[in-house]
């Protein structure tokens, strides 16, 4: 078995490649670059998937990671190569779960298996519990325990709807499900709302990142990092919840180490 990481932009594939040295490193341009890498690695085009196939082939790729964010292309002048232009047709105006099992459809056809990330990645799960618990009173986690019970629930219920990993709310009140922005401009947006109209006996806004019923686990599962604990932070949100089987935790001794000085609280399901 020989893999190859799919790198798309942030800190993920970086942690991913440093724990395999020998895995090779497809960098998607605008995104990543082979000077974040120590391991083999070279640099296609987003815009044309045909040569990923060749650069993978060439250098006797089996196997398939795909970390990091990469935006949907919106600019179809830019794909010269009929196939990319068929395959870019059928992701770009369906939901991402859809969208990953046409690219996952796409590999499988060319004769590479996906594997999911935590499959070579290590600690990048939160077992169950709350994080600096012995901190927050009873009411406090019993207000965080409410809050996530129906959180879970909404994603689940909008699940066949096929939109985003997260919602944000605080008890029974929804202040954001997230759509095409992404989760951190979904917390920005949160942020204006709370500060607007916070309650002073409220303890702020708890996001849920969960992954969503049927998801495909190989290509997408939930990541947060340290950039939106501290978002989430700076904005008063009281809490994040992740699933300890499920939320990817990006630098997890990062993240910890972070919560433990801020005093936040991060509750895994």
């Amino acid at each position: 078995m020989k893999i190859a990481i799919i790198a798309g932009s942030g800190n993920l594939p970086v942690q991913i490649a440093t724990q395999n040295k020998e895995a090779f490193v497809l960098c998607i341009k605008d995104y990543s670059c082979p000077n974040s890498f120590q391991n083999k690695s070279e640099i296609v085009s987003l815009f044309d998937p045909i040569s990923w196939l060749t650069v993978l082939k060439s250098n006797n790729i089996t196997h398939i990671v795909m970390a990091g964010k990469i935006e949907r292309p919106s600019n179809f002048d830019e794909f010269t190569n009929k196939k990319a232009n068929e395959l870019i047709k059928k992701i770009i105006s369906v939901g991402d779960n859809s969208a990953l099992n046409y690219i996952q459809d796409f590999f499988n056809k060319n004769d590479f298996e996906i594997l999911p990330i935590n499959s070579i990645l290590k600690d990048c799960f939160m077992p169950k519990g709350f994080y600096q618990e012995k901190l927050f009173s009873q009411n406090f986690k019993d207000f965080v325990y409410e809050s996530s019970q129906f959180g879970v629930d909404l994603l689940n219920t909008i699940s066949k709807f096929d939109v985003g990993q997260s919602v944000v709310v605080n008890n029974k009140l929804v202040y954001a499900i997230e759509g095409l922005e992404g989760t951190n401009s979904m917390i920005d947006r949160v942020g204006i709302l709370y500060n607007h109209n916070k309650n002073s006996y409220d303890f702020g806004p708890v996001l849920i990142k969960i992954p969503k019923t049927g998801q495909n686990t190989n290509l997408d599962l939930p990541v947060i990092g340290l950039e939106t604990v501290e978002k989430c932070k700076k904005l008063r949100f009281s809490s994040i919840v992740v699933s300890s089987k499920g939320t990817l935790i990006a630098e997890l001794n990062k993240v910890m180490t972070y919560i433990k000085e801020n005093n936040f609280c991060i509750y895994a399901i």
